[in-house]
């Protein structure tokens, strides 16, 4: 993976998208001062413009179609930067890299012992590791059209846990209702039951989480603790509990399954709502994955528990908004481009997802195999 440029002194390349973008704000009336450095990435470079005089940043975050046809590039997404008075023009590469999964599983491996629940989400747009704490977020929701790279990312993540923490740490359980993306997980030590494949088999999966979750309330409760933390922290005779991560991969087949008896036509969002909303402090974690965010499959009572939510690129803002609640993901390149929208952080952050292949991930399910043969 190439490592980030910080570039006061620009190329003769970079000087002429300046230009370019300069001489458009100027023709549509707008005061925008270009400020260096230009940050390259392994994907994107990013330009900085400041607003000057009665120019407001929306009106720079709405220029987004006009720079790319200006440039003769895909898309161009413009948004505020986090943390600095700038607007970012973030313009594609016409070499890019590759953000492999062997490069960013080492990152992962040196904090397995520093963050409990290790999500390993590749590199932001300046090409630097991005590991989150799946346990401060506690809950994932990932949206993105189909070949965005999505299910990518998923197996990505649950090849990291199951490489960098031990199964008596953290056990999983997996819904893949197309049956395409986690069969290669069979045989790992941290798998609850084998991935499911179908609404109902996710369906009894929920149940046996709900139960589970009951009953570690009730015992964390009577042994005078508030969570699993505090609960895992002290000396009890039942032992520490492992942490238990839900997969989903596709949200949308269950929010649409209508059951047989009448009042079922939202019986997997009533058991969705009732782990994310009680879950926390049993130390039970929810990561579902949609490539269909409209309402009926976010719904409000999900939405609402799903803190942290990431997405790759999609059809329209107004999808962008439903997830993320502002528009952007429209201008997102393919393959592992997207937004992700941290509850513990300001902002929106740019990343770029590892590829895995399968390879790479046979390779993590055999190595945690030795490991507890």
């Amino acid at each position: 993976m190439s490592i980030t440029q910080t570039q006061n002194k620009l190329t003769d390349e970079q000087l002429d998208t300046v230009a370019k973008i300069t001489i458009k704000l100027t023709e549509l009336r707008y005061d925008a001062k270009f400020i260096p450095p230009v940050s390259v990435g392994p994907l994107i470079s990013v330009f900085r413009f400041l607003p000057t005089n009665q120019t407001r940043v929306s009106n720079l975050e709405g220029l987004a179609t006009d720079f790319a046809v200006l440039l003769g590039v895909e898309d161009v997404f413009v948004k505020r930067l986090p943390g600095e008075s700038a607007v970012g023009v973030f313009v594609p590469n016409k070499i890019r890299t590759l953000v492999k999964f062997l490069d960013c599983i080492g990152n992962v491996w040196k904090v397995r012992n520093e963050i409990r629940l290790p999500l390993n989400l590749g590199v932001d747009y300046l090409g630097v590791p991005t590991i989150v704490d799946l346990v401060e977020l506690p809950h994932l929701l990932i949206a993105g059209s189909t070949g965005s790279g999505k299910s990518t990312l998923l197996s990505s993540i649950i090849a990291s846990l199951i490489y960098c923490v031990p199964c008596e740490r953290v056990q999983i359980v997996l819904s893949d209702t197309k049956n395409v993306e986690f069969g290669h997980f069979v045989g790992a030590p941290h798998l609850l039951f084998e991935p499911a494949t179908s609404v109902y088999q996710t369906l009894e999966r929920l149940d046996w989480v709900i139960d589970e979750m009951e009953d570690r309330l009730k015992i964390i409760g009577k042994a005078g603790h508030r969570n699993i933390h505090e609960y895992n922290s002290a000396s009890n005779p039942k032992g520490p509990f492992p942490f238990i991560v839900i997969i989903i991969d596709e949200l949308a087949d269950l929010m649409m399954f209508k059951g047989s008896k009448k009042g079922e036509s939202k019986i997997a969002e009533e058991k969705i709502a009732k782990i994310v909303q009680k879950s926390r402090a049993a130390g039970i974690y929810f990561i579902a994955a949609t490539q269909r965010p409209s309402v009926n499959v976010v719904a409000g009572s999900i939405k609402a528990n799903f803190p942290a939510r990431l997405t790759f690129r999609l059809p329209s803002e107004f999808d962008s908004r439903t997830v993320i609640g502002t528009g952007g993901a429209e201008h997102l390149l393919s393959q592992g481009d997207m937004l992700f929208v941290n509850p513990n952080k300001p902002g929106l952050q740019r990343l770029h997802a590892p590829y895995a292949r399968i390879e790479d991930i046979k390779a993590c399910v055999e190595a945690a195999a030795r490991k507890e043969n």
